[in-house]
């Protein structure tokens, strides 16, 4: 885990030991969707992200009612998503933002625990990466051309997204459903008519394909 900062570590050394850590294991599923999807989109590391997305579980664990009307995966997913979202933060350099873009995240923050829209989601994301917020216009003045690192991202997408073509289409399905379009395995098996555990065998095989399409590029 050498992304992770100290009190992280410390947070996810606790929480091994806490009391509520058999009531999680048994949901540990809804974690690793979230946490591939957001690994995907902005780079990180996917096992930090994983450790992290525990830590937003434990914390659904804890505040979850039995008498509540929703489902626990439905209480539990955005503070999965909050707990990897306010990492991204943390982990991002500080840039300076417009003004709107800073008092439209705001909003959305406040609305912590509540289901956002895949364009909001994608708005924090952004937000806490600080990979898209840049002010281009100004680089632009100075400059046509992007910067190399940001070259380099866009090539590596796009790699990913010719060689996901070559995938069998079961497994690029998977692919789609649960790293990029931010389904649960639940979720995609549903879609598909299959188990979820047949979706996470695709996803592996999928995914183990893409490494090694990647590594030969």
């Amino acid at each position: 885990m050498p992304g992770l900062k100290k009190q992280h570590l410390l947070q996810i050394a606790m929480t091994r030991t806490s009391p509520w850590i058999r009531s999680t294991e048994q949901h540990l599923g809804l974690v690793q969707p979230i946490a591939l999807h957001y690994a995907y989109r902005s780079g990180q590391d996917l096992d930090d992200l994983i450790q992290v997305g525990r830590l937003g579980l434990i914390k659904a664990v804890k505040g979850f009612r039995s008498g509540d009307d929703r489902p626990f995966s439905a209480y539990a997913r955005p503070h999965i998503r909050g707990a990897i979202l306010h990492y991204l933060r943390d982990q991002a350099g500080l840039i300076r933002l417009p003004r709107r873009v800073e008092e439209h995240v705001q909003r959305l923050r406040s609305q912590e625990g509540k289901t956002l829209s895949p364009a909001d989601d994608l708005v924090l994301l952004q937000y806490f990466n600080k990979t898209h917020w840049t002010e281009l216009k100004e680089h632009h003045a100075e400059t046509s051309e992007l910067p190399l690192e940001e070259i380099e991202r866009q090539l590596q997408r796009t790699r990913a997204m010719e060689a996901l073509r070559t995938l069998p289409s079961d497994e690029a399905e998977a692919v789609r459903a649960v790293v990029l379009s931010g389904q649960s395995l639940r979720e995609a098996a549903k879609h598909e008519h299959v188990s979820a555990m047949t979706i996470q065998r695709r996803l592996k095989r999928g995914l183990r394909r893409l490494s090694r399409q990647l590594k030969q590029a």
